[in-house]
């Protein structure tokens, strides 16, 4: 109390008792209001700040536009400024529209719950993975615009390594989900060891998607899952879904995110595909970009003349409807 004695004896003067009163070491003001240093998870990914590109990227593909306020207002401006430096050189800001793909007819054609079930290698495949109920068999159905494919809200439908025909061009491949599943934990073992089996024995493997929910990012199953993917020399590609369910802004951030966590592993392909099947928000996209790896992309005249052709026929359905009543 020696430092608080001369505080005392002003307090005397003015006939107050020292016991009276309760003195507080002093503490400034910058210190009180100082911020702890570590910051939440949360925090850390509301400092993230996605480059102008990737908001661009995500516009185009139908996910919302950010809204024009202060926040946004250095972003609105680089845009602003791009869209000068483009007009500069094209008449147009962005890409021209994009014709509708398609895939032939997705079918069913084999399953396999043990390696020796596996189909004979014919044509190249593409396989889709992921936790369980991230919506995968939803993803597929989507792409290939089929309900071939069965979907639940129960996690762990898919028990089997199911392979599709996609026409005669390439085979689809789904795999059952890791993680968490209505399953005991000697089956999603034996579900692993399945799955690691089929990437490493399939020569016609030309890459594995790894779907995700875009609200949940990276989870411990999926860097443990990646992880193996990488040791196997495999090639794989990050799937966000449920992508609609993110505001802009936070999308952009969870895409860096997943970013910066494939960094180290070099049998990732850095790009982040994004898709939502409720809105379809980026599966035509997704649909040209697996066209593309098969070697199976045509012209765009192609697609144009398919759409126009289904255009057609729908308007003849229509005619004839109406003629009847």
């Amino acid at each position: 109390m020696q430092q608080y004695r001369p505080a005392f004896n002003i307090l005397k003067r003015f006939g107050l008792s020292e016991n009276k009163v309760l003195l507080r070491p002093f503490v400034s003001v910058a210190t009180a209001n100082k911020p702890s240093e570590e910051l939440s998870n949360r925090q850390k990914f509301n400092q993230i700040a996605p480059p102008v590109k990737l908001y661009e990227k995500l516009e185009k593909l139908g996910f919302g536009t950010l809204l024009k306020t202060k926040r946004f207002a250095g972003i609105h401006k680089q845009k602003a400024k791009r869209d000068q430096q483009k007009l500069q050189h094209t008449e147009r800001v962005g890409p021209p529209p994009e014709p509708k793909y398609a895939f032939p007819l997705l079918s069913f054609f084999a399953g396999a719950q043990v390696p020796t079930s596996f189909p004979p290698e014919s044509l190249d495949e593409i396989a889709f993975v992921g936790r369980s109920n991230v919506g995968k068999s939803s993803l597929i159905n989507s792409v290939a615009e089929s309900s071939v494919v069965r979907t639940s809200d129960k996690p762990g439908l898919t028990q089997q390594i199911n392979f599709f025909n996609v026409g005669k061009l390439f085979h689809m491949i789904d795999m059952p989900g890791y993680g968490f599943a209505f399953v005991d934990e000697a089956e999603r073992e034996t579900w692993r060891e399945l799955m690691e089996s089929y990437v490493s024995q399939r020569q016609a493997l030309k890459r594995v998607y790894v779907v995700l929910d875009a609200r949940h990012g990276v989870k411990v199953a999926d860097t443990e899952f990646l992880r193996m993917l990488n040791s196997k020399q495999v090639k794989f590609q990050i799937v966000l879904t449920k992508c609609d369910l993110l505001v802009l802004p936070n999308l952009a951030r969870r895409i860096v995110t997943i970013e910066e966590h494939l960094k180290p592993l070099r049998n990732a392909v850095k790009d982040v595909v994004v898709v939502s099947s409720k809105t379809g928000a980026g599966i035509n996209q997704f649909r040209k970009e697996m066209l593309f790896l098969m070697g199976h992309l045509k012209p765009k005249e192609f697609y144009e003349n398919i759409q126009a052709s289904k255009d057609e026929k729908e308007a003849k359905k229509n005619k004839a409807i109406r003629y009847k009543r």
